[in-house]
C-alpha cells in the first residue's frame, strides 16, 4: 500500500486523485504475460494507460469492451496514435455490454479487470451503466479473475444512477468472503458526491 501511495504522489495530474490512485494500483499489479480487461472503454483513456503499463511486457494481452461502437472507435484511434503497432496488435476490442464480460475469448484468466462507470464523457448522458448489469458483470469478473488478481471500479455518485451503483457495489463487496478477498473503498471526504474507487483483490 505504501508503494502505491508513493507512486500516486509522483503523479502529475492532481485534479483526478481517484484515477491517479487507480493507475498506481494497476502499475503495482500488472506483470509480464498478464491479461487485463477494460470493461468500460469509454473514450479510451484508461485503455491507453493499461496498454502503456502492460503491453511493454511480451506476451501480455489487453481486452477492451464497450456497448457503444463510437466509444470503441475513439479507443482504437487513441491507441493507434499513442502506442507502437506491435503493441496494438495485442489489443482486442469488442462491442459488448459489460454484463456479458464472460463472452470475451480469453486464452487465460485475467490479472486485472477495470471499470470506469457512468456515461461516455462528451456523449449521450442518457446512456449510462446500470446497477443490475454492473452487479452481474462484477460477479462474473470475480469468477473470471486469476489468483492474486484485482478488480478496479471507479464510481460516480454525482448522478442518480451512479449513486445507486456505488451503494449496490458497496453492499455486494461487503458480502465477499474475507478469507479470499481484500477490499478497499477510497473516497475523498472533503468533496461532496466525489468519485470513489473500489480496489477488490483476491
Amino acid at each position: 500500500m505504501l508503494s502505491v501511495l508513493k507512486s500516486m504522489n509522483r503523479m502529475e495530474k492532481r485534479h483526478s486523485p481517484h484515477l491517479s490512485l487507480a493507475h498506481a494500483y494497476w502499475k503495482e499489479l500488472l506483470c509480464a504475460g498478464g491479461i487485463a480487461i477494460d470493461a468500460t472503454c469509454g473514450n479510451g483513456h484508461d485503455t491507453m494507460i493499461l496498454a502503456e503499463l502492460l503491453l511493454t511486457y511480451p506476451e501480455s494481452l489487453l481486452f477492451g469492451l464497450d456497448v457503444q461502437q463510437s466509444a470503441l472507435n475513439k479507443t482504437s484511434a487513441l491507441l493507434q496514435s499513442a502506442i507502437p503497432a506491435s503493441h496494438f496488435a495485442r489489443v482486442s476490442l469488442h462491442q459488448l455490454c459489460h454484463g456479458n464480460i464472460d463472452r470475451l475469448p480469453l486464452p487465460a484468466s485475467p490479472r486485472l479487470i477495470v471499470y470506469n462507470l457512468g456515461y461516455l464523457p462528451g456523449g449521450d448522458k442518457t446512456i449510462t451503466t446500470q446497477t443490475p448489469t454492473t452487479l452481474q458483470s462484477l460477479q462474473k469478473a470475480a469468477d473470471l479473475l486469476a489468483p492474486h488478481g484485482a478488480i478496479s471500479v471507479t464510481c460516480y455518485p454525482g448522478h442518480l444512477e451512479g449513486e445507486k451503483e456505488e451503494s449496490a457495489i458497496l453492499n455486494w463487496a461487503r458480502q465477499l468472503p474475507h478469507a479470499k478477498w481484500q477490499i478497499c473503498h477510497h473516497r475523498w471526504v472533503n468533496r461532496q458526491a466525489s468519485p470513489s474507487l473500489f480496489w477488490i483483490y483476491c
